[in-house]
């Protein structure tokens, strides 16, 4: 996944479908940083989020992006030069830098994680006694759609289709579970918000850069590499058009943003 988000990077975000900016204006306006406040941002990307909370804390404070993409850190880099107070590296979200931080915050990172549970541990240490932690992760999601996924897996081998649901299952399968875990690691005043956000595409090719720019980008590389990439088309493309000519070339997720305290 490390390889798939670097080789992401050039287009991630930048093929005018609004939706990471959203997702990250929905993370900051909760998470609040507030001037002089330092912030740690986790899976950084192009910044979405980092930016937003350097703007916010000014240059009394500082932000510390990190990302496991070296391509998305040098691409936050190309966009900070008028915030010499936000700093980016290559890291893991599992082990953030030594705080304290007064806000650690994720946007849709941390359903990457294999050790949630020792993750936010090592959070609620880093954390200033004040401190907030926010993230955010996915609700429901349009399932018009399903039959363009089924198309994108369906094709594949089995050891090439990711796992389903992952992103919606364990601590991320409902608010009352993701409260449980925080709650049993040592994290209190646990609230979750939910936001829809809709993505509305310009045409079947917009659809196809944006697949590419993002995590599931890794089908389509696997479609690449057992030479299928044009036979996937051969199926999707039909999907695509028929859904544009009745106005429905849009897609929808409810996007869930939970901040906790220490």
């Amino acid at each position: 996944m490390i390889g798939v988000f670097d080789r992401a990077a050039e287009t991630y975000d930048q093929v005018g479908v609004t939706f990471f900016g959203t997702v990250a204006r929905s993370l900051v306006d909760r998470t609040a940083p507030r001037h002089g406040e330092r912030v740690l941002d986790l899976g950084c990307g192009r910044g979405a989020s980092a930016l937003l909370a350097a703007r916010a804390v000014g240059p009394s404070g500082c932000v510390h992006a990190t990302d496991l993409a070296p391509r998305m850190v040098a691409g936050l880099h190309s966009r900070s030069g008028d915030l010499p107070w936000l700093s980016a590296e290559v890291g893991d979200a599992e082990h953030p830098p030594v705080g304290p931080w007064d806000v650690i915050q994720a946007s849709l990172v941390l359903f990457f994680l294999p050790d949630l549970a020792s993750a936010v541990d090592r959070y609620r240490v880093a954390l200033a006694p004040r401190g907030r932690l926010g993230l955010t992760w996915f609700g429901a999601a349009d399932e018009s759609w399903a039959p363009v996924y089924a198309a994108l897996v369906g094709g594949l081998p089995e050891e090439d289709r990711p796992p389903r649901n992952v992103t919606t299952s364990g601590p991320f399968e409902s608010p009352a579970s993701l409260e449980r875990l925080l709650g049993a690691h040592g994290y209190g005043d646990v609230v979750t918000t939910e936001v829809r956000v809709e993505v509305v595409f310009e045409d079947v090719e917009q659809w196809w850069a944006w697949t590419w720019s993002q995590g599931q980008r890794v089908l389509l590389e696997a479609h690449e590499r057992h030479g299928t990439l044009h036979t996937l088309r051969e199926s999707v493309d039909p999907l695509l058009e028929e859904r544009s000519e009745r106005d429905q070339l849009r897609w929808w997720t409810d996007v869930r943003c939970t901040i906790a305290r220490p």
